[in-house]
């Protein structure tokens, strides 16, 4: 009867469609977590991207009295872009004066040429679908860290 048994093919397939499965599912389901993953990124730089075309329309180059009262204003807006806190948003705005970047003074002289530049960093975590089968791995609490960051020329 065992012979008989392992001398008959039908049935084989199923066989090898029950192995393989599993794997082809993992595949797809990982495939899917990468994607949703790439689409966060996306949707950070995007955020990112708006606001250095906000901050190109919002006249920050001529803001030297409140500039600190207003790049919290372009960090606001790109959080509220984001989906995130504005713990998450760095803007750093920047100096140029002869291609040297000015820390101090806020000026350049009159012989020296000028170009202000701000550049906006949007951080956020992604949580994988299935970090919660493995409770021991580092996503499983924290997530993985995405970045979206953009930069513009203001003058």
């Amino acid at each position: 009867m065992m012979k008989r048994l392992f001398a008959d093919p039908t049935g084989n397939s199923t066989v090898e469609l029950a192995i393989i499965m599993p794997v082809l599912v993992l595949l797809t389901c990982l495939a899917g977590d990468v994607a949703m993953a790439f689409k966060a990124k996306i949707a950070l730089q995007r955020a990112a991207e708006r606001t250095a075309q906000l901050a190109t329309a919002g006249g920050y180059t001529s803001d030297t009295t409140n500039s600190s009262a207003a790049y919290n204003n372009l960090a606001a807006d790109a959080a509220a872009a984001a989906g995130v806190s504005t713990s998450n948003v760095t803007v750093t705005p920047t100096l140029v004066c002869d291609s040297t970047p000015q820390t101090t003074p806020d000026y350049c002289t009159s012989t020296q040429q000028q170009k202000r530049y701000v550049a906006i960093t949007i951080s956020g975590t992604y949580t994988p679908m299935f970090a919660k089968l493995a409770p021991s791995s580092k996503w499983s609490s924290s997530g993985i860290a995405i970045t979206g960051s953009s930069s513009v020329r203001l003058q």
